[in-house]
């Protein structure tokens, strides 16, 4: 699975930078555009689900017709099930959870990985010994991470890869441009029920 994704994610790349008519492709020419093909590749690669381990989740804020976006894919949360937690409900929207996560941008040529822009651990590598999850609201991520935590389980690690449009979009900060498709590895260590778990400390 991952050598099919790996081939069409460079497939997407060989041929966006065919198509330039100078040199090579800057790392962020034609930002947009390298965005909506790679969240394509994503798609079908899910949309296959040759693992059975793809989830193709509806934004959480899109209502219950799902007739009604059938083929727009920048409204899709795109998830491979990394490992299965021992969890048996999802976090709603009001509640709080506890994070491991990173998060970085589609690959380039200069970032082959995708540049990591955020991570909720300090060192390179997650320890989980001694690293400790990240606590804020299920709802007060952008809607794309928000809706994959509402349908993941304590436990459980996903890597999870959000349209622009269910991320920042037209927004920027000093390390995402606009228009940027994000890929997030997310654990989801801890649920605090609103209302019920009034602890919220790590122990």
């Amino acid at each position: 699975m991952k050598k099919l994704l790996t081939l069409l994610v460079l497939g997407t790349l060989l041929t966006l930078t065919a198509c330039e008519e100078k040199g090579e492709v800057g790392e962020y020419d034609n930002w947009e555009d390298r965005n909506i093909a790679f969240i394509d590749s994503i798609a079908k690669v899910a949309e296959q689900n040759a693992d059975s381990r793809w989830m193709i989740l509806k934004a959480y804020n899109l209502g219950d017709s799902a007739s009604l976006y059938k083929g727009n894919r920048n409204l899709f949360v795109y998830a491979h099930k990394q490992k299965d937690g021992t969890g048996t409900v999802s976090p709603l929207f009001n509640d709080s959870v506890r994070v491991h996560y990173s998060g970085r941008l589609m690959p380039t040529e200069l970032h082959p990985q995708g540049l990591n822009f955020d991570k909720s651990y300090s060192g390179q590598t997650l320890d989980e010994e001694t690293d400790v999850p990240y606590l804020n609201r299920t709802g007060s991520y952008v809607v794309g991470f928000t809706t994959a935590l509402m349908h993941m389980k304590e436990g459980d690690n996903w890597t999870i890869y959000i349209p622009a449009y269910l991320g920042y979009g037209a927004a920027s900060t000093s390390s995402i441009p606009e228009q940027s498709a994000l890929i997030f590895d997310v654990q989801l260590a801890r649920i605090y029920h609103y209302g019920y778990d009034t602890d919220t400390s790590w122990h």
